[in-house]
């Protein structure tokens, strides 16, 4: 029997200010720390040489994303898309996906797509992207 659970989630952004009003403003998520680091401890943890990021640590109940913009050491961009292998995407319980849709909208820039029915289920969705193109999804369950 296992005592692990999960701590968070890390995602490397282009601009970790613009990614932070996204997760903060239309998510819905709250920041608990926000610093400037790295060193030969985080050389040796990612096998990176010369890593110097910035790091936001946000919350939204249980679950805790991490937004790491590279200053120093960062690599290529990735494309982000859902038939890419390995590309993750976030998906958000809400209350009233409808409410969420328009808001997204009014909001302008996020290019909501249409809410769908998940097969039929009466499970609701749609997607907008984060500024750097990784897929959020707001979702309504059935009940």
């Amino acid at each position: 029997m296992s005592n692990h659970s999960l701590n968070h989630v890390g995602v490397t952004v282009r601009d970790v200010e613009r990614s932070l009003a996204f997760y903060r403003d239309v998510v819905g998520m709250e920041v608990y720390t926000h610093r400037r680091m790295g060193g030969e401890w985080f050389d040796t943890l990612t096998h990176n040489s010369g890593a110097d990021i910035d790091v936001v640590m946000l919350r939204l109940g249980t679950f805790v994303l991490q937004l790491v913009e590279y200053h120093a050491g960062g690599g290529d961009t990735l494309p982000l898309a859902h038939h890419h292998v390995g590309n993750p995407h976030l998906c958000i319980n809400v209350s009233d996906v409808d409410a969420k849709h328009r808001e997204a909208t009014a909001l302008g820039g996020l290019e909501p797509t249409p809410i769908v029915d998940i097969l039929g289920s009466g499970i609701r969705s749609f997607y907008v992207h984060d500024p750097d193109g990784l897929p959020v999804e707001f979702v309504q369950g059935n009940g």
